[in-house]
């Protein structure tokens, strides 16, 4: 499927992560396999660090920590978003949806419309179609499109064929429309 878009921009894109950094090498401890083994899988990945929350982390916090940069260095006002998309495959609870926890959290206007999407690999790509869709309204001019999973505590830190490859982080997109067509 082609989309088309015209008038429309991403005006920028801030990513989050969280400070506890671990190493492939301190995880493969925890696997049962043979550590030529793990290490053939490291070589495979291409990386041998990933990024994980402690605490009580979840989406929302890596969102509004985010969020409350972009609004400090004066890059985005909270008045100036029309529309909020979160896609995440690990909500902060089932009710109430993680858009309006973050919504409420960084007290932005109630006719912020707010949209959850469950959606994994290609979560960025269908969020940013959605956000482009929503910027053919009239009255939405700016969305903020947040990307953001703590799969963490989803996975098994003894689980080999998964741990390794999950992290915690969020993006964040601004997207916009623009005089260009």
């Amino acid at each position: 499927m082609n989309f088309s878009f015209s008038g429309k921009r991403i005006a920028g894109i801030l990513t989050v992560l969280p400070a506890n950094e671990r190493s492939f090498m301190d995880d493969m401890k925890n696997f049962d396999v043979p550590e030529e083994k793990s290490l053939k899988l490291k070589k495979v990945m291409g990386y041998d660090r990933h990024r994980i929350v402690t605490g009580e982390d979840c989406a929302s916090d890596l969102a509004v920590h985010g969020f409350r940069h972009l609004f400090d260095k004066g890059l985005v006002k909270p008045d100036e978003l029309d529309a909020l998309v979160v896609i995440t495959q690990s909500p902060d609870h089932f009710i109430p949806p993680t858009s309006n926890v973050i919504q409420g959290r960084l007290n932005l206007p109630h006719d912020v419309l707010c949209m959850d999407i469950v959606q994994g690999c290609a979560g960025f790509v269908v969020g940013l179609i959605q956000s482009f869709m929503m910027l053919e309204q009239a009255s939405i001019k700016k969305v903020a499109l947040v990307n953001a999973d703590v799969l963490s505590r989803k996975v098994s830190p003894r689980d080999k064929n998964s741990f390794p490859l999950i992290g915690d982080a969020a993006c964040i997109t601004i997207v916009e429309k623009s005089g260009d067509r």
